[in-house]
């Protein structure tokens, strides 16, 4: 197998893996898997020659193809999960809130402090 036939195929597992429906449950698995599939990418790019044949470069507009199809699905992933991380953050503040909603009122409401000495 040559070094492209090998790039593409790991693109295009990387494209399979990327489409797969991201739930709670196997997030991080998918998220894992992504990222071992993108340093398996980052090495054989690192390895590749220049394209010599036409299947070669025939392989490469491949790659391109799927390549931004994969980065679009990486930014819709990146966005959940900045929503995410986001509700998660949010989220104590509020239950607190919820717990003692009188805590933010300012215990001066109502009384006159003279600040002269």
């Amino acid at each position: 197998m040559t070094a492209w036939n090998e790039f593409l195929t790991v693109t295009e597992e990387l494209n399979e893996v990327i489409h797969q429906p991201v739930t709670e449950k196997n997030r991080t698995d998918i998220i894992n898997r992504i990222t071992n599939l993108l340093a398996n990418r980052e090495e054989l790019l690192e390895v590749l020659p220049q394209p010599e044949h036409d299947e070669q470069r025939a392989v490469i507009q491949k790659v391109k193809e799927m390549d931004l199809q994969i980065n679009q699905k990486l930014g819709l992933i990146m966005v959940d999960l900045k929503k995410d991380i986001r509700n998660v953050k949010k989220q104590p503040s509020t239950k607190q809130r919820y717990v003692n909603p009188y805590k933010s009122v300012s215990t001066y409401d109502g009384m006159y402090v003279d600040h002269k000495k």
